[in-house]
C-alpha cells in the first residue's frame, strides 16, 4: 500500500473516533436497538468505523483508476487489527457516558 493511502486509512481511523461523531452516531444506534433492529449498538458503532475507512479506501482506488489488491487488502486488515483494540476502547468510552 502507498504510504499516502496509508496515511489516509490512519487519518479515517482518527476521524471515525472523533467523541462527537461517535456519540451521535451512539444515539442513533441506541434508538434502532430500543426498536429492536439491532442488538448491539457497540458492534453496528464498530462496523461503521470500518465502514467508513473501507470506503475511503475504495474511492482512493477508484480515483486513481486501481483496484485495491490483495496484498493492499492483507495491510488494510493488519491497519485495522493493530487499532481495533483503540477503537473498541473508544466505543466504550462513548458507551459508558
Amino acid at each position: 500500500m502507498e504510504p499516502a493511502i496509508r496515511g489516509s486509512v490512519e487519518k479515517i481511523i482518527d476521524i471515525s473516533l472523533d467523541e462527537d461523531s461517535l456519540l451521535r452516531k451512539y444515539q442513533i444506534f441506541k434508538y434502532y436497538q430500543e426498536q429492536g433492529i439491532i442488538s448491539s449498538v457497540e458492534s453496528a458503532l464498530f462496523g461503521s468505523v470500518w465502514t467508513n475507512v473501507i470506503t475511503v479506501l475504495v474511492e482512493m482506488k477508484s480515483r486513481a483508476k486501481q483496484e485495491i489488491n490483495e496484498s493492499e487488502m492483507e495491510e488494510f486488515k493488519r491497519i485495522f487489527a493493530s487499532r481495533a483494540l483503540e477503537i473498541k476502547s473508544r466505543i466504550n468510552e462513548i458507551a459508558n457516558l
